[in-house]
């Protein structure tokens, strides 16, 4: 059976006798297997202590408002538990526990908290360099935010001459520049040809995707991500986990 759907198995409480026997045979002997049960089990539990956190101070609100509501007059005893055993009642009822699969994620805030610019680790630039060259002006330009002219430099360098990293640079540049769909074009190309920053690819697109609310597409490239390679490996996790 398939360790991520078992490892999915087992915190649904979905594990058959058999399964659960495969399960603990794995942990005992699957390094890896363990390794990721921690990290998701670890995972789990930050995401509920923030969903506990985040109840918490909605149920004071709502403690607050029912009392500032109520007419001037004095309360008995048991009203202010009444009222908050009712707003937990309420909450429940309203599914707000998996409030943000009702009410969907919040994309740009996964998106601004999660995109970073990617630095140059290709081509070292020696300060007061006097020879110059297409390319050093094209990551020179990248390192100063000047994406535009980084873009315009990368497009003059002979077809012959070019690297297999350039399509990276490119995207990220087009990216930066609000341009997605040049980026996505770049970047689908990196993937294509299975160069080094594949796994870097495959994260800034499915930060695109977030980005254009494309919430499959974005998880596609995240399970790609978390599978295959081990770049934002636990960042990728987490935005799955949102993105649910």
């Amino acid at each position: 059976m398939d360790k991520d759907q078992l490892l999915l198995n087992y915190f649904s409480k979905d594990l058959t006798p058999e399964q659960e026997q495969l399960f603990n045979e794995l942990l005992a002997t699957d390094a890896e297997f363990k390794a990721q049960f921690n990290f998701e089990k670890n995972l789990q539990v930050v995401i509920r202590d923030k969903e506990a956190s985040a109840l918490k101070s909605k149920l004071v609100g709502f403690e607050k408002d029912i009392t500032e509501d109520v007419p001037v007059r004095t309360l008995r005893p048991n009203y202010q538990k009444w009222a908050m055993a009712a707003s937990i009642a309420l909450l429940i009822a309203m599914g707000w526990l998996g409030y943000n699969n009702f009410s969907g994620p919040n994309y740009g805030k996964l998106y601004e908290s999660n995109f970073s610019e990617y630095p140059n680790t290709v081509y070292a630039i020696t300060r007061g360099e006097s020879v110059e060259s297409i390319e050093r002006n094209a990551f020179s330009a990248y390192e100063s935010g000047d994406y535009k002219t980084a873009i315009e430099n990368f497009n003059k360098i002979p077809e012959t001459d070019r690297k297999d990293y350039y399509d990276f640079y490119l995207g990220l540049s087009h990216m930066n520049l609000e341009q997605q769909v040049e980026s996505k074009t770049f970047l689908n190309s990196v993937i294509s040809s299975d160069t080094e920053f594949t796994p870097e690819a495959h994260w800034y697109l499915a930060l695109i995707s977030i980005k254009e609310k494309d919430k499959e597409n974005a998880k596609q490239h995240l399970k790609i991500l978390t599978s295959e390679y081990d770049y934002q490996k636990e960042k990728a996790l987490v935005l799955l986990q949102e993105l649910e």
